[in-house]
């Protein structure tokens, strides 16, 4: 509607004075890229089912043949992040390792901020308080449209801190493996 609003009141917690709160949207774009399978069937498919929840971990996955893959899915590339519009309370996203195609029901996601941050920030109670409090008003199905997801706000600290704590959280990941 073009108007500008003051976001102060929406803020979910406080942060240091040199990071910037954002809507999802101006640091992420969604890559939407459908395409039919059939010139893809040697690529590997990631659906919501292969992410474990809470962790961005991606589990065991099959090409677009094996799992006879059928309607139209996302083209995504590596690096992307690949986010579960379904049930997304589950927590479902991860970095894709790999090109390949992933379900409809999932967006591939494009930002020019740390991905392994963006991630992290994905997967905490912070921004999936937002997501259940933006979708609070659907009954049926629980799945987060874009409308809903630019309401979203992320905390984005300078780019030196987003590698340091992304850094800080691989180094405490690993060390529980």
């Amino acid at each position: 509607d073009g108007i500008e609003r003051c976001i102060d009141d929406e803020l979910p917690f406080e942060i240091p004075e040199s990071w910037e709160w954002v809507h999802f949207f101006s640091v992420v774009e969604i890559a939407t890229n459908l395409v039919s399978p059939e010139r893809y069937f040697d690529y590997m498919h990631i659906a919501p089912d292969n992410i474990e929840k809470l962790t961005g971990t991606l589990l065991d996955c099959r090409t677009v043949a094996q799992d006879k893959v059928s309607s139209p899915n996302h083209l995504f590339f590596k690096g992307q992040i690949l986010y579960s519009k379904i049930r997304p309370l589950l927590r479902k996203a991860v970095i894709a390792p790999f090109d390949g195609l992933c379900s409809a029901d999932m967006y591939p996601l494009k930002t020019p901020i740390n991905k392994e941050y963006l991630l992290r920030y994905i997967l905490s109670d912070s921004f999936n308080a937002q997501v259940a409090t933006a979708m609070s008003s659907r009954v049926k199905m629980p799945k987060i449209n874009q409308a809903e997801l630019s309401k979203v706000l992320i905390p984005v600290p300078p780019i030196q801190e987003q590698n340091r704590i992304a850094n800080k959280i691989k180094e405490l990941y690993m060390a529980l493996v």
